[in-house]
C-alpha cells in the first residue's frame, strides 16, 4: 500500500511539473510519458482539480484560475456546458426589446447571444463569437468594441477598445469572469481583458454576472469589479446552499437556476 501511495504521489508530482511547464496537459501525453492507463491519469486530473491545483478540460487539463492561466476559448465553451445554458436562459428573462446590454467575451455571455430573439436590440461587445452569433439575427445592431485580438478568447482589448466604448450608454452588461470571492470580488486571468470589463461597467445602469459553480471562492489575477457593485448573480443550484446564503447578503439579486 504504501508502493501505491508513493508511486501516485510521484505522479502527482510529475502532471503538476509539466502543467506548470506547459500551462496545459493531455491524458494521452501523460499516460505514456508515466506508463499508466488513460482511465488513471482521469483520476489523478481529477483528484488535482478537486485539489484546485487544475481545470479539467476535453482530453486534459489547464491551470487553475489562482494561477493566472486563461483557458482558451473552445476549451472553456465545453467545461459546464449544460450550467451555462441554464444561466443564460435564466439571464434572457432581464432583456427587453429597444434596450443597449453589453455582453462581454465569456463562453457563458455566448450562450446568452445564442439565445437571443431576432428583435430590436442593440449589443456592445468585444467578442468575436458573439459578434458572428448576432450577425445572424437582422433587427439586432451589434457595436464592436475595436481593439486588440486576443486569439486564447477571440476578444477584443486594450486602450482603443475603452476610446471606442467611452461615449456609450449602457443599459445592463452581462458578463462572466475567472473567479468571484464574497470579500474580495469579480477578477479575470488576463489584465487587459479585465480593464475592457471594467470600462463598460462603468458605462452600465445594471452590472449582471453570469457564473457557474467552479467560479466561487476563487481569486484570478486582476480584480475588477467590488460585489457590492454588482446588481445580479446568476448561478445554479450546482452551486451549494451554505455559499448561495453568502453571496446573497453581497448583491441585489442572487438567482438560482435549477439544471
Amino acid at each position: 500500500m504504501l508502493n501505491v501511495e508513493s508511486k501516485v504521489d510521484r505522479r502527482h508530482k510529475n502532471i503538476i511539473k509539466e502543467l506548470k511547464k506547459h500551462g496545459k496537459v493531455k491524458v494521452g501525453e501523460l499516460s505514456k510519458s508515466l506508463s499508466v492507463t488513460d482511465e488513471t491519469i482521469r483520476r489523478d486530473l481529477e483528484f488535482l482539480e478537486n485539489q484546485k491545483v487544475l481545470i479539467r478540460t476535453r482530453g486534459g487539463a489547464v491551470q487553475s484560475a489562482s494561477e493566472g492561466f486563461e483557458v482558451p476559448s473552445m476549451e472553456r465553451e465545453q467545461k459546464h456546458l449544460e450550467e451555462k445554458e441554464a444561466i443564460a436562459r435564466q439571464a434572457l428573462e432581464l432583456v427587453e426589446e429597444g434596450e443597449i446590454i453589453a455582453i462581454d467575451a465569456s463562453t457563458t455571455s455566448l450562450q446568452l447571444a445564442k439565445l437571443l430573439p431576432n428583435m430590436s436590440l442593440t449589443v456592445i461587445t468585444n467578442s468575436i463569437h458573439v459578434s458572428i452569433e448576432l450577425a445572424k439575427k437582422e433587427q439586432i445592431t451589434v457595436i464592436l468594441t475595436g481593439g486588440y485580438l486576443r486569439k486564447e478568447s477571440m476578444s477584443l482589448v486594450g486602450i482603443t477598445s475603452d476610446k471606442i466604448i467611452n461615449d456609450y450608454h449602457v443599459n445592463t452588461f452581462f458578463m462572466s469572469c475567472t473567479a468571484i470571492d464574497a470579500s474580495w470580488g469579480v477578477s479575470d486571468s488576463h489584465e487587459m481583458q479585465a480593464r475592457t470589463k471594467q470600462r463598460i461597467a462603468e458605462l452600465a445602469d445594471k452590472i449582471v454576472v453570469l457564473a457557474d459553480h467552479t467560479k466561487f471562492e476563487q481569486r484570478s489575477l486582476v480584480k475588477w469589479i467590488n460585489l457590492d457593485e454588482v446588481d445580479t448573480i446568476i448561478s445554479t443550484n450546482d452551486l451549494e446552499d451554505s455559499l448561495a446564503e453568502k453571496y446573497e447578503q453581497k448583491v441585489k439579486h442572487f438567482l438560482r437556476v435549477a439544471l
